[in-house]
């Protein structure tokens, strides 16, 4: 029996959205390939014991900048300096798992120590969808000065990397836009099968009204800029609380850091989530209303979930109007930003990604 060929993913484990996307893109290929991962804290909590895995490395995390309540990105440049001991580290360990591994091929999500990568001439794949985020930032007028710098100083510098770097970007993306370089290629939302299930079992029937439901997911990132919000016991319907810690009383249940919250999400009949685009893609699977909370300052989860907006599953919100918005909802017994006839999305993203992998892996190896 031939040897199957080796992949690499490189995962940015600050949350668990990166490594749930990949997740989904490793379950097709492990038929024909073998699969091993470097990824840091949430990425080693998500895929610890995964079946069809053949290693799992852990790595340091790197990690944004924050100043008030929202992402720093000048001091996020700025913290690289502070940064080189782990980057070095970070450096030494992948330069040591290709010596070992010597993969046909390395996929990243959100890492960018590649030199060894490149270095030794190996295929460099991304999962990465600031092609997305570019385009969408310059289709779109009056947005907020706050997420220039993050904008300019982390998304644009991210497109151009990817551009200039790797072989392939795969870009997921609800819109089938052409993409701005021919580096990227564009595929459907990258989500779960169950989540895929669902919305194929929910498309085009009439979405329950707030006073027909009876509980809602609050679903916070799981990394250190999730967002906190208050009163949820106020609210009239019980509240599954999802990536945060806190004592459970009343309506109000939480259940912490989880891998899988999937069936949290289809029993839910709203959602509240932050911007991250894992998150928001599963969201709008769901055929359920969605409020998405942007972290300040941060661009791309500004645009996701304006996305959100566009496609009629649900609209923007702000940590410190969400409770009254809610309330508001309930007692007018009328969702936000539901539109009767949702632009219609691609939830194929998985094998689309998956094959364009698999054709960059065959194509390098003949």
């Amino acid at each position: 029996m031939a040897k199957k060929p080796v992949i690499l993913f490189a995962i940015n484990g600050l949350g668990m959205g990166n490594s749930t996307r990949c997740h989904v893109i490793i379950q097709r290929l492990i038929a024909e390939a073998e699969v091993h991962i470097i990824t840091s804290g949430n990425g080693i909590f998500f895929f610890n014991d995964r079946p069809g895995i053949a290693s799992l490395t852990a790595t340091p995390p790197l990690a944004y900048a924050f100043s008030g309540d929202g992402v720093n990105a000048l001091g996020t440049l700025a913290g690289v300096r502070n940064m080189r001991g782990a980057l070095c580290e970070k450096r030494v360990k992948l330069e040591a798992l290709l010596g070992e591994l010597k993969p046909d091929m390395v996929v990243t999500d959100s890492e960018y120590v590649v030199s060894p990568v490149l270095r030794r001439r190996i295929p460099l794949a991304g999962i990465n969808n600031s092609d997305v985020v570019v385009t969408e930032y310059f289709r779109r007028k009056n947005l907020p000065a706050s997420i220039r710098s993050h904008f300019w100083g982390i998304e644009y510098s991210d497109y151009l990397f990817h551009r200039m770097k790797w072989k392939l970007a795969v870009s997921p993306s609800p819109f089938a836009d052409k993409p701005r370089s021919d580096v990227f290629k564009r595929v459907g939302l990258i989500v779960r099968d169950g989540a895929r299930e669902t919305a194929l079992e929910r498309a085009g029937k009439p979405v329950p009204l707030p006073q027909e439901i009876d509980r809602i997911v609050v679903m916070l990132s799981g990394s250190a800029f999730a967002s906190q919000i208050s009163e949820l016991q106020t609210l009239p319907w019980k509240v599954d609380v999802i990536g945060r810690e806190g004592v459970s009383a009343g309506n109000v249940t939480y259940h912490g850091k989880i891998r899988e919250s999937l069936e949290f999400v289809r029993n839910a009949g709203a959602l509240v989530i932050n911007g991250g685009f894992s998150s928001v893609s599963e969201a709008i699977a769901m055929m359920r209303p969605v409020y998405v909370i942007p972290v300040p300052n941060h661009a791309e989860q500004l645009i996701n979930a304006q996305m959100v907006k566009d496609v009629g599953a649900g609209d923007v919100a702000a940590t410190g109007t969400i409770i009254q918005r809610l309330k508001d909802v309930y007692r007018l017994n009328r969702w936000d930003g539901i539109k009767e006839n949702r632009v219609p999305v691609d939830f194929n993203g998985g094998d689309e990604a998956a094959a364009l992998l698999l054709e960059l892996l065959h194509g390098t190896k003949q």
